[in-house]
């Protein structure tokens, strides 16, 4: 797995560089300058709404309108000359709301952090960052923002670039002309953040949280996403057909005859198809290239066999290669039956999804890209097939790790509309991700009460559809509903999208819309603590028997029978795979992070966890809980989640008999609770296994294991996640233990710690020079780690009082060009 992460992490940072090209894709995600602006007071804002007021020049000449008012002496963070120099220095991404305390005053569903409308000195931030590209004159530039929270503001060089008021949609914007192109001169980025509103209702954070590019291309290039490669394969897969489509633009002054030529690497890297066509491209216009060509004994790409193929786009002008450019693509066949469910490459998948939030415990919403793959892996462990990004587009990293791990994709929009805007938002999206061959469906939308009901639901889905199927004409789209089916939506959409089958009635959907595959878009809400047995509200605390759920919601067991039951239903979506900051919906204060997930905040697996690997996976699972170490109750559920076909338990060697186990059965005993062990025996097609649980002893020693390999990339990007467990002179994790742990790093930096406890109120990040630590929270921690960019080996120390330390070294590789 470790390879597998390492390479995409490769194919991530490359870009599309080559000897000839003029094409580079550099990253801007270091040495940048930060600071907190204000939301409501312009003379806390650095003077920037103050400023504004008096001129829309502003927006173009930094001194105009402030010499009309006589204070040439403000300077406004947008402005070339502004000084900096007292600002934080960080690097992206970046998460400003991980740093900001908690109040019970402040928002629930935003896990009560001081951030948004009541927190209007902490909800703006601006950013800057002054760089000096080596630019070729004739040359045109782009800088893309793959994603900042919220309602975005850039500029370059003081002159204005534009807007975005979406959290969750990529800015792009052509800065040729605002460049400085005096060899040595300043470049200077300006960024306004205002998180000051909200899109979802969980934490969504603040900040420049996704990679920024500066991308340099020739006048005459592939325009950026502007590659469609749709497939057909053969009814016996042998041969399969590749469409591609390629837009080229001009941005000479004069037509250009361009020669198009696409040549198709299969996964090895050998060349397997190739075309060539030519252009007539007027001046300032784009045009588009439409080619098909054979492919023969194509290797598929499937959940346990991922191959990615690739097509090299090459623009030659008079003979010269002016632009080459890279499309990463898979080659599958996918159908939704309104009988059957799903079928990739003619063989019938049942969709196990999981829903995921996009942040994670110590970095929020700043999630670096190793992290996302490390996440896709982690969901794939317990035979999760399926991701849905909840609820809004995800980051390229996350479609990246699916397409090469193996995992299908619900890429979902954040705004269900035919406005200009939302339609803007959808083509933007689409473009971007329709190359992936993970992604299997489009979500339109997540729970609309107003209009998944109505009418004009009905013609805004419609309408979308139609721009959809002009960027993407293969792939269908749904829209999750939590009510109303069988009218608006469900007239409009591809695959009824139905939330918690307990809501109504599917059975009589599939009866009035027999043609209408269908997918539970979101399922199950049940809500667990990792270690936690008994229910406390007042900690936020839920027992991990994954009995406590809202009133909408269903356990693992029962919602995985009523699909059985119904093989019309292509699967589900289960909320979520991971917890997320925010909607403690059960609980209120403390409660700072949500209980849904299957792992806790940090990635750490919850007992549902081998639930659902029993009955996702084909290996052996015998799981025993609760822990040994006593729960305060004389008497303990024990329970086993397993898919044996019998187990037997013992308690201190004796045994309490054996129970036959049947699909989704969870066998159970009532034991009076004695220190000791408990040993769990199974037998499954003639083999025999067995797992113990035993008491432990009081903690002793700290250890320290990296979760991402030995090594990482000392280029400030990669990161490496470590586990940090609380030990007894046996070496077993303590899973009562709650000690403080402090943290030291040499030739490294620590971006954020957690511990999955869901209403912890310790910090996450630390100011540079303040001692970091963080609670054990049930025998775990965690700590995310960068390097410093001295390419020297990482050292990580954990040191907790009465207890043995613990230090891991963390080999630094050489950063790859990018």
């Amino acid at each position: 797995m470790r390879f597998i992460i390492c390479m995409l992490l490769a194919l991530v940072s490359s870009g599309f560089l080559t000897a000839q090209s003029l094409r580079e894709k550099i990253r801007l995600n270091q040495d940048w300058r930060f600071a907190k602006g204000h939301a409501a007071d312009p003379a806390k804002d650095f003077n920037y709404g103050r400023a504004l007021s008096f001129s829309k020049i502003a927006f173009l000449q930094e001194s105009t309108m402030l010499e009309a008012d006589q204070e040439s002496d403000i300077q406004i963070p947008h402005t070339q000359k502004f000084d900096d120099s007292a600002w934080d220095s960080i690097s992206l991404p970046h998460d400003w709301g991980m740093a900001l305390g908690y109040d019970p005053a402040q928002f629930k569903i935003k896990g009560y952090r001081k951030l948004g409308g009541r927190s209007p000195e902490n909800s703006v931030g601006w950013y800057r960052k002054t760089f000096y590209p080596e630019l070729k004159k004739g040359c045109r530039y782009t800088l893309e923002f793959e994603g900042i929270f919220r309602d975005a503001q850039v500029w370059m060089n003081g002159i204005y670039l534009g807007k975005g008021e979406s959290g969750y949609v990529p800015l792009v914007f052509d800065v040729t002309e605002c460049l400085n192109y005096e060899p040595g001169a300043d470049n200077v980025i300006s960024v306004r953040v205002d998180a000051t509103h909200s899109e979802l209702w969980s934490y969504e954070g603040a900040g420049i949280y996704r990679n920024v590019w500066f991308i340099q291309t020739d006048p005459v290039h592939v325009t950026q996403w502007g590659t469609c490669i749709t497939t057909e394969v053969s009814q016996d897969f042998q041969t399969a057909s590749i469409n591609a489509s390629v837009e080229v633009t001009n941005e000479h002054n004069a037509l250009k005859e361009i020669v198009v030529r696409n040549r198709i690497l299969d996964p090895t890297q050998k060349e397997v198809a190739s075309s060539e066509t030519t252009l007539h491209v007027d001046a300032l216009q784009t045009e588009e290239s439409i080619t098909q060509m054979q492919i023969k004994q194509p290797r598929l790409w499937s959940l346990s066999h991922p191959h990615m193929y690739k097509m090299q786009t090459d623009l030659l002008v008079d003979g010269k290669l002016v632009d080459t450019y890279s499309t990463d693509f898979g080659i599958r066949t996918i159908h939704f039956d309104p009988d059957k469910g799903f079928f990739l490459n003619g063989e019938h998948v049942q969709i196990q999804g999981v829903c995921c939030h996009q942040d994670h415990a110590g970095v929020g919403i700043a999630v670096p890209d190793r992290l996302n793959a490390w996440r896709v892996a982690k969901l794939k462990e317990f035979g999760a097939n399926a991701y849905r990004a909840s609820h809004n587009p995800p980051t390229e990293s996350v479609l990246n790790a699916c397409d090469t791990l193996g995992m299908l994709v619900l890429d979902e929009l954040r705004v269900l509309s035919s406005s200009d805007e939302g339609l803007a938002q959808l083509k933007t999206i689409v473009r971007r991700d329709r190359n992936h061959p993970s992604v299997i469906l489009w979500c339109l939308g997540n729970e609309e009460p107003a209009l998944q009901g109505t009418e004009r639901g009905r013609m805004i889905v419609e309408r979308m559809k139609q721009v959809l199927r002009q960027y993407d004409p293969d792939r269908l789209c749904t829209a999750a509903m939590n009510g109303s089916w069988g009218e608006g939506f469900t007239k409009a959409v591809d695959v009824q999208g139905s939330n918690y089958f307990s809501i109504g009635n599917l059975d009589e959907v599939h009866q009035h819309f027999p043609k209408l595959p269908c997918l539970l878009t979101e399922e199950a809400s049940t809500v667990t603590t990792r270690g936690i047995y008994q229910t406390i509200p007042e900690k936020d605390f839920h027992q991990a028997y994954d009995r406590d759920h809202p009133g909408w919601g269903s356990t693992a067991q029962r919602w995985m029978r009523y699909v059985d039951a119904r093989p019309y239903i292509a699967g589900a979506f289960v909320w979520t795979g991971f917890d997320y900051g925010g909607e403690a919906l059960l609980n209120f204060w403390p409660g700072t992070v949500s209980n849904f997930g299957i792992y806790d905040y940090c990635g750490f697996p919850k007992d549902a966890y081998w639930y659902y690997k029993a009955w996702w996976t084909n290996e052996p699972v015998l799981h025993v809980l609760p822990h040994w170490n006593g729960i305060g109750t004389d008497s303990v559920d024990v329970h086993l989640y397993t898919n044996m076909d019998e187990v037997e338990l013992l308690v201190n060697g004796r045994s309490l008999g054996k129970k036959t186990v049947g699909k989704y059965d969870i066998p159970a005993w009532r034991v009076k609770y004695v220190p000791g062990k408990v040993e769990a025996r199974g037998w499954k097609a003639g083999k025999h296994y067995k797992v113990r649980v035993e008491t432990t002893g009081e903690p002793t020693s700290l250890a320290l294991v990296s979760e991402t390999g030995p090594a990482l990339c000392g280029d400030g990007n990669d990161v490496s996640v470590i586990t940090v467990k609380v030990l007894d002179k046996k070496g077993r994790v303590v899973p009562t233990a709650h000690n403080r742990v402090n943290f030291s790093i040499r030739h490294g930096r620590i971006l954020g710690v957690g511990n999955g406890h869901p209403s912890s109120q310790e910090p996450d990040v630390f100011p540079t020079g303040e001692p970091v630590y963080r609670h054990a929270f049930n025998g775990y921690a965690q700590v995310i780690v960068s390097s410093d960019g001295s390419g020297k080996p990482i050292e990580l120390v954990a040191e907790s009082d009465g207890l043995e330390r613990a230090r891991i070294q963390l080999d630094v590789n050489r950063p790859a060009e990018e």
